[in-house]
């Protein structure tokens, strides 16, 4: 009986050892399941494909008045309309179907369909954002079930050599994936319209991934990619999430972005071989004059990042909605002076006061629209002038005049006056 009960022992460990040895001869997972792939895993259906419609008006080569009859331009063409595409990638940031893209990617769009990494297509509707700072927040329109959503990281806790990954969705086809390092985390690029700060790194991103996120290998989003250089081979750009975050409820809440107000005023001196910003006015009773900003004193750095132009200092303080506060550094004299200033909302017709202080323009409202009723830049501007827009936006009331210098400040403006029938167009510093 004992040979027995040991010959039944023998036969099943052989037969569980048969069993066995196939799963063996396997690969295993552990070697090929890397970071990369745990992380990916984490937020793929969070990345989505955006595609963006846009109606392109084909205007009559050889201008207004000529030829404009409907018979000649239905004859040879002329102020036609036609439909274009774009594609992008965006990050759903909470489980209503709000979505991360870029501006770019759906400038002007009179239409936006978003699909999934499981293949649902929902149209969106645009929230709102920033030209400059290239973000747009879109949202699913009629939304019936909770979505995916991405992990937000802190842009600002980022190392150097840190691995990334670069996700987008770019046509429909699911995950489009690159991988690299950190190569710069406060990268200060001139984008055309100003400069601006982004996260570098040498994971290839595409056109079509630009709106897609930049992932840590905790699977958290670090940044949200743009594709701004196409001739930059090996070279990826990145928005820090920190900064999205920051203007997305004044987006949501909004449209757009509200500037902030310091409370002080400067210029830019330029030499042979430097530039630099100076203080030149510090209003009372202001947030700068709380800290103990003086005229004269020479602004160095703002949030950690050296400004030595009017354009570098207002496109920082757009990602600083009123609320926030930032770092600031300044030079007086030899002294290097640090503090922390508070962003808040400018005070009332702040914008009209700056073209009555600056070029002694005093606009007033007259029925439907803005004349212009007294004047110290007589070689430009007349009384009875009639503003119609500033920067191709069309001003209907003094509010609308008092938010686009507001949100202009820093910049070169182009005003459009109505005069004696004729349209004029006059470049304004601010």
């Amino acid at each position: 009986m004992k040979r027995v009960i040991n010959f039944l022992a023998i036969l099943l460990i052989a037969f569980t050892t048969a069993c066995a040895s196939p799963n063996e001869s396997e690969p295993s997972n552990s070697n090929r399941e890397t970071p990369v792939v745990k992380a990916v895993r984490k937020i793929e259906k969070a990345v989505v494909n955006i595609r963006s419609e846009k109606i392109v008006q084909r205007q009559n080569p050889f201008g207004e008045g000529v030829f404009n009859d409907n018979f000649f331009n239905d004859f040879f063409g002329f102020s036609r309309s036609y439909k274009t595409q774009s594609l992008g990638s965006g990050v759903l940031i909470k489980s209503d179907g709000t979505i991360i893209t870029n501006y770019h990617v759906v400038f002007e769009a009179t239409k936006v369909i978003v699909m999934l990494a499981e293949d649902q297509t929902y149209e969106a509707e645009y929230v709102g954002g920033d030209e400059i700072l290239d973000i747009a927040i879109l949202k699913i329109k009629n939304a019936k079930t909770e979505f995916p959503t991405a992990i937000t990281g802190d842009s600002d806790d980022i190392m150097l050599g840190e691995t990334v990954i670069a996700m987008g969705n770019p046509y429909g086809l699911n995950s489009s994936i690159t991988t690299g390092i950190v190569s710069s985390t406060n990268r200060v690029i001139n984008v055309g319209n100003g400069y601006s700060v982004f996260l570098q790194t040498d994971a290839l991103i595409n056109p079509g991934n630009s709106g897609g996120p930049l992932v840590n290998l905790d699977g958290e989003v670090i940044g949200i990619n743009t594709a701004i250089f196409k001739e930059a081979q090996g070279i990826g750009f990145s928005i820090p999430v920190n900064t999205v975050l920051r203007i997305l409820p004044e987006i949501m809440t909004n449209g757009r972005i509200r500037m902030g107000y310091m409370g002080f005023t400067v210029t830019e001196k330029k030499s042979d071989d430097e530039a630099k910003l100076v203080v030149t006015r510090v209003e009372q009773k202001s947030n700068a004059n709380y800290i103990g900003v003086e005229k004269g004193d020479e602004i160095i750095q703002v949030a950690g990042i050296p400004v030595s132009s009017l354009q570098a200092l207002s496109n920082m303080l757009r990602s600083y909605p009123p609320g926030s506060s930032v770092s600031v550094v300044l030079k007086r004299g030899e002294k290097t002076l640090k503090g922390k200033m508070a962003i808040s909302d400018y005070p009332d017709n702040y914008g009209i006061k700056v073209l009555k202080n600056n070029y002694g323009l005093d606009f007033t409202q007259e029925g439907k629209f803005i004349v212009l009723t007294d004047t110290d830049e007589k070689d430009f501007f007349q009384k009875g002038d009639i503003l119609i827009a500033i920067n191709n936006k069309e001003i209907k009331n003094l509010k609308d005049l008092n938010r686009i210098i507001v949100d202009s400040l820093g910049e070169v403006v182009v005003l459009s006056i109505y005069r004696e029938k004729a349209l004029i167009r006059i470049k304004l510093p601010l």
